[in-house]
């Protein structure tokens, strides 16, 4: 019996119920519900139906229900949004906008409409509009998880770990069992090479979504990062069996049969696949990778132009073409001298770190003849006033024409020959090398920087401390948790502990004899400050060490170090060692 004043739910309560249940997952239940509505053409039970439907990945049915539903009732927002994420889902970017932004003007206070429209602006390429966006609604609503987690991602992209694990984890405590909360966090904490974590956050997430494709391939891929080689590749067969041409799953399987030393196999098995695939540019992309992963790099880049041959427009391509081309000592063909009389810079969102450090140098190029605006994250921004040549940091201004940091390699003065001319580019801060000169004067010299990673594959502290030697006073850059490696080897000195900033950074380097250990922001700063040292890279290493007669091109007062094979770091060690040795005697006989 009804209490008083209780009425028998009705068609209204029955539709808004689907939709909380959808939003939770719970698309049984949701389905169940449904089938009590009884059929009709009322806009809101077809935004349901649809709604359901694009849940569970039907998006083709999905976007025949909404084409036909949006034509009936062109005012619901409802119906335009979910008409809108069918698009995008079907990659059609600009339809998505148009719908999403038509469903946000027809419904301007509803913050998920406002959701999605930053996600659509997120795959176009928008990265600074789709923040904005979901920044607003974070604001408007802070318990928002779905908000949070968009936002962390974001953030992510950005390379702001930071703030992107702090906004996911806020997420969790709204909703702690998320999986997507969790994947997303599990990600953030491979970033930061806390593995073990990010194996435990990925496994959670899989518990909470064992049918999800994602999630399953991120446990492979944290699975594999922690060595777990074979539970890795069993995950991915387990894929396979039901998603048999899933190009992430192939790609993952020749990685890890490649890490347990069986090279050949590994990229014979995904090169059967990719002949079965030829029309799918993907797939071709992940063999380029795989090749570049072993350092065959001629192979991918001819890869790569056969996939631009076809796709010219294929982004993803372009990028790596770029890569592979610079990596083998190859720079972009030359742009028009206006290149060169741009005034404003902007360096995209997307810009790693190291990769930042490395292209600064470019800004030379500009500063002898006008001023150079620089419009960059604050994290960068810090960077900047370091350099030898004065640049001006400055905001983002629609409207006013601006070069991304990249096209500087376009400029017609830059090539092999000269990109480490200039040398040193960054410069310490008087008061800070004064501060760590006294702090180091103490100890005995040479003072040798160390630094090391972690994961599977990477060097740890043991190897580094292998291809130090016993001559000189190792001194630890780690600011990291990884720092507190170091109880188990007592000879380093902790200056780590105390860098706080890139500027601490730098003017402590700049007191350094030399730097050994794998690429890494302090070998960045040591190479752009011209001192002495030793990196260790993998096969597959990255385009700013590149090479020509034996040197690197962009950091010549390094040696590098190949490893023998993936995660084979033995005799990398010994000829590291012997290569510092003979990089301290030059530079005390000099």
């Amino acid at each position: 019996m009804l209490s008083p004043g209780m009425r028998a739910p009705n068609r209204q309560d029955r539709v808004r119920t689907v939709r909380e249940f959808i939003a939770a997952g719970r698309l049984e239940e949701a389905e169940a519900l449904l089938e009590e509505v009884v059929a009709t053409g009322d806009p809101d039970t077809l935004n349901a139906r649809a709604a359901l439907a694009l849940a569970r990945r039907r998006t083709e049915f999905a976007f025949e229900m909404l084409a036909e539903a949006a034509t009936i009732y062109p005012e619901h927002a409802g119906l335009t949004t979910n008409l809108g994420i069918a698009h995008e889902l079907l990659g059609r970017t600009e339809e998505a906008m148009v719908c999403l932004e038509r469903a946000a003007a027809l419904a301007p206070h509803n913050d998920e409409i406002k959701l999605a429209l930053a996600h659509a602006l997120l795959s176009r390429g928008d990265v600074a509009e789709a923040r904005a966006m979901t920044e607003t609604v974070v604001q408007h609503e802070p318990g928002n998880a779905r908000a949070l987690l968009q936002l962390g991602a974001i953030e992510f992209a950005l390379g702001h770990s930071s703030a992107a694990e702090a906004l996911l984890l806020r997420a969790t405590e709204v909703v702690p069992d998320d999986p997507d909360t969790l994947r997303n966090l599990s990600v953030v904490m491979l970033e930061r090479s806390c593995f073990d974590e990010a194996l435990s956050l990925a496994e959670h997430a899989h518990l909470r979504a064992p049918l999800d494709t994602a999630g399953l391939l991120h446990l492979a891929y944290c699975r594999a990062a922690t060595g777990l080689w074979q539970q890795a590749e069993a995950i991915c067969r387990k894929l396979l069996a039901y998603v048999p041409a899933h190009v992430g799953a192939r790609e993952i399987v020749a990685r890890v049969t490649i890490a347990k030393g069986e090279v050949d196999r590994g990229i014979s098995q995904l090169t059967q696949f990719v002949r079965t695939r030829k029309s799918e540019p993907s797939a071709t992309l992940a063999l380029a990778r795989v090749l570049q992963l072993v350092g065959r790099f001629d192979e991918a880049l001819e890869l790569v132009r056969h996939v631009l041959h076809k796709r010219p427009e294929n982004e993803a391509a372009k990028s790596l073409q770029t890569t592979l081309e610079l990596t083998l000592g190859r720079f972009p063909t030359p742009e028009p001298a206006g290149v060169a009389l741009m005034t404003r810079i902007v360096v995209p969102p997307t810009t790693g770190a190291l990769e930042f450090v490395a292209l600064i140098r470019l800004l030379r190029r500009l500063t002898g003849h006008q001023d150079v605006h620089v419009v960059a994250e604050p994290s960068y921004q810090a960077l900047l006033v370091s350099l030898a040549e004065q640049v001006n940091a400055d905001e983002p201004r629609p409207g006013l024409p601006a070069m991304p940091l990249q096209s500087l390699l376009r400029v017609p003065s830059t090539h092999a020959g000269n990109i480490a001319d200039g040398i040193p580019y960054l410069r310490p801060e008087t008061q800070l090398f004064a501060k760590w000169r006294d702090a180091l004067a103490a100890f005995a010299r040479p003072l040798v920087g160390i630094v090391w990673e972690g994961g599977a594959l990477g060097l740890s502290m043991e190897q580094v401390a292998a291809a130090t030697p016993n001559s000189v006073t190792p001194v630890s850059l780690m600011s990291g948790p990884q720092r507190h490696d170091m109880k188990r080897w007592s000879r380093p000195i902790d200056a780590g502990v105390h860098i706080e900033s890139p500027a601490e950074m730098i003017a402590a380097i700049a007191n350094l004899d030399a730097v050994i250990g794998p690429d890494s922001f302090a070998v960045h700063i040591a190479g752009a400050l011209g001192i002495p040292g030793v990196v260790f890279v993998p096969r597959g290493y990255p385009w700013y060490w590149a090479q020509a007669d034996g040197k690197p091109l962009w950091y010549p007062s390094f040696e590098v170090v190949v490893q023998e094979g993936l995660g084979n770091w033995a005799g990398a060690i010994n000829k590291g060692r012997r290569r510092l040795e003979a990089l301290l005697r030059a530079s005390t006989s000099g």
